[in-house]
């Protein structure tokens, strides 16, 4: 009672490290993960702010570019046409191989990640450890979560409110929040050398409890400059 709902949600976040991958034609998927009949409206406008000019002299060499690699994504953005959650993590850790181009530098992993299972002991609601491994060696070893969420519920007018004044929104969840942005984990990786390497994920999922299961969200991209 006594809450103004907002109607629309807006959110800006800057991804000018993703910029070598929006050159050209470039496919940009949204998933929302709720199941409003009403369905949703969804607009994307990408801003381009040139924030230096660089002059380059005869016999000079060339400025450093910025590249970005993707590596890994579990998000089923294709969820209506048969796509399968984020389960991996029951059996496996999730690893990938890729490659350093030569001259590379300022090497980070570009790293978010969100876990799910809406029920008391689903991973949504239970902090669990994410470890990033490269080359068998642990890069980052974190627990995302979010306590924050109390402050989006008017950007959540469908969700189920309990007997205690809370609402379904308002509860910490593994690192995000319903109605709010997801910002990424950068993992610095200075000492990563040109060639091959490979990258882990590991994050202890918890198990299925009738119908109901965990699942977590994860994306990776590395990105630097040569």
């Amino acid at each position: 009672r006594g809450i103004v709902w907002e109607d629309t949600t807006a959110y800006r976040v800057d991804v000018t490290e993703l910029a070598p991958l929006l050159r050209g034609e470039a496919w940009i998927g949204a998933f929302i993960g709720n199941y409003d009949q009403g369905g949703h409206v969804v607009s994307l406008n990408l801003r381009y702010h040139p924030n230096r000019r660089e002059a380059v002299a005869a016999g000079d060499p060339a400025p450093a570019q910025r590249f970005a690699v993707p590596l890994f994504n579990t998000c089923n953005v294709m969820e209506m046409a048969g796509q399968e959650y984020g389960r991996i993590f029951a059996n496996d850790s999730l690893t990938v191989t890729f490659d350093v181009p030569a001259g590379a530098r300022d090497i980070t992993l570009r790293y978010l990640t969100t876990g799910h299972g809406g029920w008391e002991n689903g991973d949504e609601f239970v902090p669990k450890v994410n470890e990033i491994l490269v080359d068998g060696r642990t890069a980052a070893r974190f627990v995302p979560w979010r306590s924050d969420c109390g402050a989006y519920r008017a950007f959540n007018p469908a969700s189920g409110n309990f007997w205690n004044g809370m609402s379904s929104s308002d509860y910490s969840r593994s690192g995000w929040c319903p109605g709010a942005a997801v910002s990424p984990m950068l993992v610095p990786l200075p000492d990563l050398a040109p060639g091959r390497h490979t990258v882990k994920v590991a994050i202890p999922l918890g198990a299925p409890e009738g119908t109901s299961f965990s699942a977590w969200n994860v994306s990776g991209v590395l990105i630097g400059e040569r």
